[in-house]
């Protein structure tokens, strides 16, 4: 119920496929099993220790049996059930919980005088000519001794953090695969990128955690968390580069947010690592085999070691080189076709090819944008040294103007090994240059799809810019050309209008977004280099309706897609896998140790989170039903060690949050149990009555605001 930050939904295969159904009955089941599974233990947990105590339990349920009515529709209160001595053992239809019925205990304040007369009676024993007196059932709840219902209050989460372990230790010893926090990548302009972080990056300590084999989202998490708590604050960073560890105070940004999130998340700027292995043989594979660009014969499972002869080098992290090598080799040769090195498995035997492959068209919409000018500058970059300032505008690229903010770091990209100028007007009249020399190998970032892209960089300088909303130039012959978009023109809004079948399929299977075909105004979030960007995911003719000003008139055009001419997009879009390793444990006694460790550090994070929201700061985080769904379901399709460690978290979730001092759970009840030691007689009735609905109303409160809070977030998860 607490956990705040969803995740990505992965689903096996296609959709239409009879197999791909049968994974996503199975996940399902998974996810089913072991929910059920998790509230079976606590709830066991109960009932044991009251068994112990001799307290009669008069029902067992996971899952609540609680009436519904639906206008004339009545539906069963319970999926299955059976009587096993004093016991009613059941499946009830509200599945958010469970529990244990007791002789003398009822959780519901309606019932809570009803229940206690009922365990009354008279003594049978009191000596004649006295007052009648009254005893409680001995098998009763209230009847047993207070470190007793202590006892049997606390051990449903004993139980928990129990199995929250050994499931733990499962996992480590089937082995748990997770994504270790090595940079890809590094986003230009972002917080990393401004703190001299690079891909290849090590990352060791973020925040509140330090691990040597800390993963990726749980690096994400740390940092979302600190920015839930103060978003202005710098992160602790400890990064490993090449045996040097480096410690930096990062302050991460939020702009990368949907402006109408209700969570904006903190961010660094960075991506994960990937290798050279490929899982499919292109990102988006049927649409670019039946296009007509002829990018190769690689296939699924193939590995790439070398670029036109030259081997990627080793590194510390895998066998198998790593993507951000790949793409420093690759992307200085954006307009060749390029020979790959690649070792294939041929019936089980490993083979080594050449696979040739071209470069990428430039997909543009035939509009040239102005550039704004430098919005940041590296620490110690070539463009530091040249004394460049935020605000300088680019105007000349070796002595010829700039028409075209976006295409620029491409052309400057094509003259890898050469010396070259760019001059930069500063203010009204004054100019600076910069030269230098364009590096053999960069990497240049991939920010298709981010909102509010920090700007586009320029191999070698250490200098980032961003493009403004209006036309510098259009293409000759262009459809822009042809619609009569001129220099001046300013773009305000951009909508995608794909039309024949084909069109239609492709947006379907590669975008899938409602948002981007309604009309986007173009701001900070959706930039001109947002348009552009996502331009080279769309097929060529797929038409754009584009609503620009003109001399204070807003006016409608539609243009196309095009390929630009002589110009390439570094991104070849190889589908390369990301880059995994599996913690597995040497035997079950260093799995239980793992299991340990692991059931205190999801402790920690529910109990971080907590404190976030008793401070006001973490009410739009609360996931609901529909998160754990989709995280549940996420893990299951992952494999069997995934799932258990989401179950381990849920464990932790469930143990923090059923401990809390509120009454109608069993935090409420050991503080109630607390002050009758203290006091010696139990709390009032009708006081424990008055709590106890306050509690409950408390927690619907909060359940039906986690809904709703998961309405927004599937709701655009989902809807694109």
């Amino acid at each position: 119920m607490l956990d705040c930050l969803l995740r990505s939904l992965i689903l096996a295969a296609e959709t239409g496929s009879l197999e791909s159904w049968g994974n996503w009955l199975y996940n399902i089941m998974l996810v089913v099993l072991g929910l059920g599974f998790v509230i079976f233990v606590h709830e066991l947990g109960h009932f044991l220790a009251a068994k112990m105590f001799g307290v009669k339990c008069e029902k067992f349920y996971v899952g609540f049996d609680v009436p519904i009515k639906i206008g004339p529709i009545r539906l069963p209160s319970k999926l299955a059930h059976f009587q096993w001595g004093e016991t009613e053992y059941g499946i009830g239809i509200i599945p958010l919980g469970g529990y244990v019925k007791m002789l003398g205990q009822d959780d519901d304040p309606r019932r809570i005088k009803e229940e206690a007369e009922r365990i009354r009676a008279e003594d049978p024993n009191a000596p004649a000519g006295e007052p009648a007196r009254v005893r409680l059932d001995p098998r009763s709840y209230p009847a047993k001794p207070v470190f007793a219902r202590m006892i049997i209050i606390s051990a449903g989460v004993i139980m928990n953090l129990i199995f929250g372990v050994l499931m733990a230790a499962a996992a480590f010893m089937i082995g748990v695969p997770y994504d270790p926090a090595v940079i890809g990548e590094v986003i230009p302009g972002d917080p990393a990128w401004k703190a001299g972080m690079q891909p290849g990056d090590k990352i060791v300590q973020v925040a509140t955690i330090t691990d040597e084999q800390l993963s990726f989202n749980d690096m994400v998490q740390k940092v979302a968390l600190a920015g839930i708590r103060d978003p202005n604050t710098p992160v602790p960073v400890t990064f490993d580069r090449d045996g040097t560890r480096t410690r930096l105070e990062v302050t991460g940004t939020t702009v990368h947010s949907p402006a109408d999130a209700k969570i904006k998340l903190l961010r660094l700027g960075i991506r994960a690592a990937s290798t050279t292995k490929l899982g499919r043989k292109y990102a988006f594979d049927r649409h670019i085999r039946n296009s007509d660009l002829q990018l190769g014969d690689l296939l699924p499972g193939d590995v790439i070691l070398g670029v036109n002869g030259t081997l990627l080098d080793k590194n510390g992290f895998s066998d198998i080189p790593m993507g951000f090598q790949l793409d420093r080799l690759l992307h200085p040769r954006l307009n060749e076709s390029v020979t790959l090195q690649v070792r294939r498995k041929v019936d089980k035997q490993e083979q080594q090819v050449d696979v040739t492959l071209a470069a990428v068209p430039l997909k543009t919409l035939g509009i040239r944008m102005e550039v704004q000018g430098v919005t940041s500058i590296a620490e110690a970059s070539i463009a530091e040294k040249a004394g460049i300032q935020v605000g300088d505008k680019p105007v000349r690229f070796n002595g010829n103007p700039i028409e075209d903010g976006m295409t620029l770091p491409m052309v400057v990209a094509g003259m890898a090994g050469k010396t070259v100028t760019l001059e930069l007007q500063r203010g009204e009249t004054e100019t600076v240059s910069m030269t230098w020399t364009v590096p053999n190998e960069f990497q240049l970032a991939n920010t298709i799809t981010m909102l509010a892209p920090s700007g586009l960089e320029l191999p070698g300088t250490g200098l980032v810019y961003k493009m403004t909303d209006r036309v510098s130039s259009v293409a000759p012959g262009s459809q822009a050309a042809k619609k009569g978009i001129t220099a001046g023109d300013v773009i305000k809004q951009v909508q995608l209008l794909p039309r024949t079948e084909q069109q239609k399929e492709y947006y379907k299977e590669v975008l899938d977004s409602k948002t981007l075909l309604e009309k986007i105004p173009v701001d900070a979030s959706h930039s001109m280099q947002f348009f552009y960007e996502l331009a080279q995911w769309l097929p060529v003719g797929l038409p754009v309706a584009i609503d620009l000003e003109r001399n204070g008139k807003v006016e409608s055009t539609e243009v196309a897609i095009e390929v630009a001419e002589g110009l390439h997009w570094p991104d070849r879009g190889l589908a390369l896998e990301p880059f995994k390793k599996s913690y597995l444990a040497d035997g079950f006694i260093p799995a239980l140790s793992l299991g340990v460790g692991e059931i205190w550090r999801r402790l920690g994070d529910v109990t971080e989170f907590l404190v976030l929201l008793v401070q006001g700061k973490a009410f739009n985080a609360i996931g609901g039903p529909g998160t754990i769904a989709v995280q549940a379901t996420d893990a299951a399709s992952q494999g069997i060690s995934p799932l258990l460690m989401f179950l381990t978290l849920l464990s932790a979730n469930l143990a923090i949050v059923n401990f809390l001092p509120i009454p109608a759970l069993d935090g409420g009840h050991m503080v109630f149990l607390t002050a009758e030691a203290i006091l010696g007689r139990p709390i009032d009735e009708e006081l424990q009555m008055k709590l106890t609905l306050g509690g409950v109303v408390a927690l619907l409160s909060l359940m039906a605001w986690a809904i709703f809070n998961d309405y927004i977030h599937l709701s655009r998860y989902f809807g694109g």
